[in-house]
């Protein structure tokens, strides 16, 4: 199978600019053989394409991120943020699924997202990259192993 690396950078910048906070600069991605344990919220990506996606970041940029994308004062790290966070993958990763069905008609379906660093997603997928992303908050990291 052909990674969909760039297309899921593509669709994750477009998202966040839409969603989020449109002067978000997209750093160059590194692949990685494990996981940092920051805060972690995953969900995996099954079907025609099979992936594990996360994002982590300290967690003040969590509540911060959060907060954007809520349109929501929020103080403190807390649950909300963690529904929030998980809110705002479940949607980026639906609209790349939309996406590659539409472009490439690979059929995927999306897992609840978990609030856990999964150790299993090295062993699962071929390459594991970190897509770091720059806001005036701060860094937020994405993950994809495909």
């Amino acid at each position: 199978m052909k990674p969909r690396k760039e297309l899921y950078v593509a669709e994750l910048m477009f998202n966040l600019a839409r969603f989020v906070d449109e002067s978000a600069i997209y750093d160059s991605s590194t692949i990685v053989k494990e996981l940092p344990d920051n805060c972690f919220l995953s969900q995996y990506i099954n079907g025609g394409y099979n992936a594990f996606t996360a994002i982590y970041a300290e967690e003040d940029v969590l509540t911060e991120f959060a907060a954007k994308y809520s349109k929501f004062k929020i103080d403190k790290y807390d649950a909300l943020v963690n529904e929030l966070i998980g809110d705002f993958l479940n949607l980026h990763n639906g609209l790349f699924i939309v996406n590659l069905s539409d472009t490439e008609d690979v059929d995927a379906s999306l897992d609840v997202p978990i609030l856990e660093k999964p150790e299993t997603a090295f062993e699962l997928f071929g390459t594991t990259y970190i897509l770091p992303v720059e806001f005036d908050f701060g860094t937020v990291n994405f993950v994809l192993s495909e």
